[in-house]
């Protein structure tokens, strides 16, 4: 008498599907990576015609030599946080208004920056119009 049955159970799965998945995952991918881009294009704006409502009590200009002005005064750069500050104390919205010369060092516009930040001013970029 044999009691070995004659149905085996294959347990082996099907990989056609798994393939099928994987390459049209593949294939999405690809598509989507072909149609990315790296960099947005950005027009952005020229100097604007409007202006602020009223005129900032600090007003930093920055001249192509990276002297500073405040209000035009000129002012040392170790002095510029300390006398921002009294330019703005009876300002409620805390603006301060930057003109950069072209010519101008990047460092000494980014102090004004910094400084501005730190002491939680808003800052205004000026431009030509």
């Amino acid at each position: 008498m044999s009691l070995i049955s004659q149905n085996k159970i294959k347990l082996e799965g099907g990989m056609s599907s798994m393939t099928d998945l994987v390459f049209l995952l593949l294939i999405f991918f690809i598509i989507l990576s072909a149609l990315a881009k790296n960099a947005v294009d950005v027009d952005l704006p020229q100097g604007g015609a409007s202006s602020p409502s009223k005129p900032a009590l600090a007003s930093v200009v920055i001249k192509p030599d990276n002297t500073i002005t405040l209000n035009n005064k000129t002012v040392d750069l170790a002095q510029i946080e300390s006398a921002i500050l009294a330019a703005v104390a009876e300002d409620e919205e805390k603006v301060v208004e930057l003109y950069g010369d072209v010519e101008s060092n990047y460092g000494t516009v980014f102090n004004i920056i910094e400084i501005s930040k730190r002491n939680q001013l808003k800052v205004l970029l000026m431009s030509k119009k």
